[in-house]
């Protein structure tokens, strides 16, 4: 192993290119082929195979396609009747679009604090945030980790408030040996770019309540019913239909899922046992509850103490080594793409009758794990073979040995 960091100017350990993303072959361009293109009649004849076919394989009732996991949550919020002056319990990690879809339904999103194993929603956290107004919670399965499904449901049991799984991570888990997305009232999931199934954009809506199924179909196709449809009351809605090319390429992207599932479930167990190795840090464990796992981001936590440095320059020097990591999400009220000073914001939160200048939030685990312990490595770098795992250790390795020249070195700030 050669003596001098990368960072610190000598050889990075690793030169050649972790495998890219999206997969893609033959069997997506088969589908490209149908002279319908758009998402109109709701659900067209690939919108209804493939939603028949995710369904199958999340063990749901049923499957909506949307446009989008974000527009997937705001229908399924606004299937259940949220609105105006209600709250939505969201985790504090996690993108923007899941507080938005209260937002967007003008309820207002009060942010539970996490698991320091897991980054996941805590749902002692969330005992805490329940109200009167409480009408949602919305667990975020993160990274390769799922919500704790068990404690979440003995609280929506107890306080009669339903459950919408963000499922944006990992299409294809099982909690229990039960597909995510079939816990609550609904599952949400997102087909975007980076996610472990793509066709660049969309979602998907998973239920097994026949009637929420008609207003999530009516709700994507601009209050439309269909023949039959027998839901209480007219609905607004809006054009979040998927189109057919996007059904097809999902189409072949759930015929690869399966593999692709058992390829980056086998590479992250040799990735846990050789980064448990190193002193200061400690990937997430896979919780035993979890039947099948995905991997969307694998996530470790740094112990600085125990490491020697920070997180953050550990990162940094890691990435000088050639391999792709990031310090997962920040807490999604102070993010750019969440701003609380929008009128949007400020106006659910005041129909909730609170203060939006006073309102507190209280999250020190979120804010803890995002500025000195989650690291995370996108779920491509476990699509290749042993010695692209080999080659993550030993950087981390590399980098974790070499305390006493990085800690004290002076670096050029990051762009």
């Amino acid at each position: 192993m050669p003596s001098t960091l990368a960072i610190l100017g000598g050889p990075p350990l690793r030169t050649r290119p972790f495998p890219t993303w999206p997969v893609f072959d033959v069997r997506e361009r088969a589908q490209l082929t149908s002279q319908s293109w758009g998402g109109y009649p709701s659900p067209n004849r690939k919108a209804a195979e493939f939603a028949a076919a995710f369904a199958a394989y999340q063990g749901a009732r049923f499957a909506i396609p949307t446009t989008s996991g974000t527009s997937a949550l705001e229908v399924a919020l606004k299937a259940l009747g949220i609105g105006a002056g209600d709250e939505v319990i969201v985790p504090a990690i996690t993108f923007a679009a899941t507080p938005y879809a209260a937002v967007a339904c003008m309820a207002r999103p009060v942010f539970a604090d996490v698991s320091a194993a897991n980054g996941c929603i805590d749902p002692e956290s969330v005992k805490r945030l329940i109200t009167r107004r409480t009408k949602a919670i919305i667990p975020v399965h993160y990274g390769a980790s799922l919500a704790d499904l068990d404690a979440l449901a003995e609280i929506s049991r107890a306080h009669s408030i339903p459950i919408v799984e963000d499922c944006a991570h990992v299409p294809g888990a099982q909690f229990r040996d039960r597909g995510v997305g079939t816990h609550g009232a609904f599952g949400c999931f997102s087909f975007q770019s980076s996610k472990p199934m793509t066709a660049g954009e969309g979602g998907m809506i998973t239920t097994n309540d026949p009637e929420l199924e008609q207003r999530c179909q009516s709700l994507i196709n601009c209050g439309r019913r269909r023949p039959g449809d027998d839901f209480e009351g007219p609905l607004m809605g809006a054009n979040y239909r998927m189109t057919e090319w996007q059904c097809g390429i999902l189409l072949a992207q759930l015929a690869r899922l399966p593999e692709q599932i058992k390829q980056k479930s086998r590479a992250a167990a040799r990735l846990r046992e050789g980064l448990g190795a190193i002193k200061g840090l400690t990937p997430v464990a896979r919780d035993p509850r979890v039947t099948r796992e995905v991997v969307y981001a694998f996530v470790f936590l740094v112990d600085e103490s125990a490491l020697g440095m920070s997180r953050n320059r550990f990162v940094r020097a890691l990435r000088a080594e050639g391999i792709p990591c990031g310090v997962a999400n920040d807490p999604v009220y102070r993010s750019a793409l969440f701003p609380r000073q929008s009128g949007a914001y400020r106006k659910a939160v005041e129909l909730a009758g609170a203060n939006p200048d006073t309102a507190t939030i209280d999250c020190p685990v979120a804010e803890r794990l995002f500025e000195h312990e989650i690291v995370s490595i996108p779920h491509e770098c476990l699509l290749g073979d042993d010695r692209d795992v080999d080659d993550i250790i030993g950087a981390a390795a590399k980098v974790a040995s070499r305390v006493a020249e990085l800690a004290p070195a002076k670096l050029e700030k990051s762009r």
